[in-house]
């Protein structure tokens, strides 16, 4: 079952490079109120997100204190190797969903991490508010005649030499 969690990152991503790439390690944290004994509960999860090449770099600027990111996962694991602390919640083939880092106001989505690219948004420029297209797709199109019902001949709408069953 997949798990997803968005968060505000308390630190940057701690980094490890290995021989296939760079590992970037994520810790997030949920905080949730427990109506039953009046107080809140957190929620601790571990997440390491592979990167390569050109992912190294938006990793790196994007991963920081601050940013908040979605990470998604195919399982979680509960960690409690250190009795030191509460265990915390391992996500399993982490993958990172989306990014907003603070700095520039940065808004992104890594292209081989699975998740969705959203393409650029660019502003046209309006005026007089709601901007009017005429002929539908581009083309002029001429006005076909409509029946009492209001279908068009290309729409079909009823045929009367259909026999009633």
């Amino acid at each position: 079952m997949s798990h997803t969690v968005t968060a505000k990152l308390n630190q940057a991503a701690r980094q490890h490079q290995g021989q296939a790439g760079t590992t970037f390690f994520v810790s997030l944290g949920e905080k949730n109120y427990d109506f039953k004994n009046k107080t809140n509960v957190y929620t601790n999860y571990d997440a390491a997100l592979f990167a390569k090449d050109a992912q190294v770099g938006f990793y790196a600027s994007a991963l920081v204190e601050g940013a908040i990111v979605s990470v998604t996962g195919s399982g979680i694991i509960l960690d409690d190797s250190n009795k030191e602390y509460k265990p915390k919640l391992a996500i399993q083939d982490a993958k990172l969903e989306f990014v907003h880092s603070p700095q520039g106001a940065q808004q992104a989505t890594p292209q081989q991490q699975g998740g969705y690219q959203q393409a650029p948004q660019q502003q046209a420029p309006q005026q007089g508010g709601y901007q009017q297209h005429q002929g539908g797709f581009g083309g002029q199109q001429q006005q076909e005649p409509r029946d009492n019902q209001g279908f068009t001949k290309a729409q079909g709408g009823f045929n009367d030499n259909t026999p009633a069953f």
